[in-house]
């Protein structure tokens, strides 16, 4: 038992500090932030000083931030990706992602990921907002993000962040038909692609589940709806191919206060073991 624990974690670990791919596709992990702020930093908020440190680490370590773009141009065109890459995914749209993170991002030459809540950016589009905690993002910032070419805007729903009879998320509801929540789900998404495109002429190919909540269900919605790829907060990294179901319920690594970020990347990547 132990020689075998031993002979998996040894190759988790080569295939962890290899320079290269694997011969059957291209190891992908991607990061989930939410919030940047020196105030009550916890498990959805980690410090402007974390994220600096993450940044140069993984630029140290060889890995290249690109986007979901990039990725889904790899499994359709075969474009290239670089030999570490990694998305940086940022959830929610904060406001901290303007004031914080875009700083980051243009002195370190690095894209992020951003999964915008298309009702959030309307609600704090209404009235002037300071850098209170947990303030999203209006438009103008939105759109100033997306025009920097530093933040790749993607939908993460317009009100599904709320609870709807005792239901989070993508969640069908009880007693509701398979018609009825395909609808449902679509109309809220649909609202969200048509609020982030009149805003900022941007056209999302990705989804990300609100609350990681997803089901095959929903998959096969958004499939229909024509995304390119779903985000999950399942853990681990993903293995891409050139089949495009390789896009779908893709893995994260959440990235809370405190945590090793070395750490995180060696256990993630040792779930490809297990698959």
């Amino acid at each position: 038992m132990l020689r075998r624990f031993f002979l998996l974690t040894t190759a988790a670990l080569a295939l962890f500090f290899s320079p290269g791919a694997p011969a059957e596709g291209v190891v992908l992990p991607i990061l989930m932030y939410h919030d940047v702020g020196d105030m009550k930093p916890g498990k959805d908020r980690v410090t402007p000083e974390e994220l600096r440190c993450d940044l140069l680490w993984l630029r140290e370590a060889g890995y290249t931030p690109v986007t979901m773009g990039e990725v889904i141009a790899y499994v359709d065109e075969g474009r290239p990706l670089p030999a570490r890459p990694v998305v940086l995914s940022f959830d929610d749209g904060y406001y901290s992602a303007y004031d914080r993170v875009l700083p980051l991002l243009r002195e370190l030459d690095a894209p992020m990921v951003l999964s915008v809540i298309a009702g959030s950016a309307d609600e704090f589009s209404a009235y002037t907002h300071g850098k209170a905690r947990f303030a999203h993002a209006a438009w103008p910032q939105l759109r100033e993000l997306a025009e920097s070419g530093l933040a790749e805007l993607q939908n993460h729903s317009y009100s599904l962040h709320r609870a709807l009879d005792g239901c989070w998320g993508c969640d069908r509801l009880p007693g509701e038909s398979r018609g009825a929540y395909g609808e449902r789900l679509a109309a809220d998404v649909l609202h969200a692609q048509e609020r982030i495109w009149a805003e900022t002429g941007k056209q999302c190919t990705v989804f990300t589940y609100p609350y990681g909540r997803y089901s095959a269900e929903s998959e096969e919605v958004l499939r229909e709806l024509g995304f390119r790829a779903t985000l999950t907060c399942d853990f681990g990294v993903n293995l891409l191919t050139r089949d495009p179901d390789c896009l779908f319920a893709l893995r994260r690594i959440c990235r809370s206060h405190g945590a090793d970020l070395a750490a995180l990347l060696e256990e993630a990547q040792a779930s490809l073991n297990w698959r």
